[in-house]
């Protein structure tokens, strides 16, 4: 099955390797067809063995375009290990793309510390012990790009997201400061914020959507290829001045107070309309 033809074409992509995780569902899932077609070679870090070879049939890859890690990044040896199995294993790598994460809810005052624990070591953990064993072959690469991928929630906030919404703004911050330490090195270090993503945990009514879709300046739901172009702008060399920074996808989320109806009374109220 060859990649679906996309608008696009970043054509310094073909060739290089891109290391991703949580690649078996969501926004991980929808992004592989379209990262292929940009030409890039995957090392996708995900759990689910089954899930995997089938994954890879779908899309008719063998291993030297889509090749697996099993891993679950909940379990910080396996996490090791897997670090360790990608540096010692001779494949370049070029990029890596933090895509996992779990945002289980839960009562801050009710919590146990299971929760935080496991959220911030898929979400946060995972993403550092994994780049700290790969620097190495991105500081070789004549492109290494490291992109994490946080979340709007972490500045908007959420209730009942306390861990997700904490873990992904430390991703912020991460993104930040290993800007700074990695200067002159050649590798960027940024962060995609994506808003409300269309993905299939995620799927309600026509009205739900309509209400998503109805807070944001774009009024349509979002998707993984909304993604695509800005995180492929990221690894390539167009976006090598880019660095230390957040580019948030979310189709220009607005507070309510700022709603076009609620600014129209406003209008009238002060005589301009």
């Amino acid at each position: 099955m060859t990649p679906p033809a996309i608008p696009f074409q970043f054509h310094d992509l073909a060739g290089r390797t891109l290391v991703i995780t949580g690649v078996t569902r969501g926004i991980g899932r929808a992004l592989l067809p379209g990262l292929l077609a940009q030409g890039l070679n995957l090392i996708a870090v995900s759990r689910g063995r089954e899930k995997l070879a089938a994954i890879r049939q779908e899309l008719g890859m063998d291993e030297s375009r889509l090749r697996f890690f099993e891993c679950d990044l909940a379990d910080p040896a396996a996490v090791e290990a897997t670090g360790r199995a990608i540096a010692s294993s001779g494949l370049p790598v070029d990029g890596i793309l933090h895509n996992a994460a779990i945002d289980p809810r839960h009562e801050f005052a009710k919590a146990a510390p299971a929760p935080w624990d496991l959220v911030w070591q898929v979400n946060l953990k995972s993403a550092v012990t994994l780049t700290q064993w790969v620097l190495p072959q991105l500081r070789r690469s004549a492109q290494g790009r490291i992109v994490f991928t946080g979340s709007i929630v972490s500045e908007l906030g959420g209730s009942y997201m306390t861990a997700y919404a904490s873990s992904k703004g430390a991703l912020v911050g991460l993104t930040h400061s290993l800007a700074h330490e990695l200067q002159g090195t050649g590798v960027t270090v940024n962060c995609i914020l994506p808003g409300a993503i269309q993905v299939e945990k995620e799927a309600g009514t026509v009205e739900a959507e309509n209400v998503l879709a109805g807070w944001q300046s774009v009024t349509r739901r979002l998707t993984a290829n909304d993604l695509l172009g800005p995180l492929c702008l990221l690894l390539s060399q167009a976006g090598g001045g880019i660095s230390g920074q957040c580019l948030t996808v979310d189709g220009g989320v607005m507070h309510p107070l700022m709603s076009r109806d609620v600014q129209r009374a406003r209008l009238l109220v002060d005589g301009y309309a």
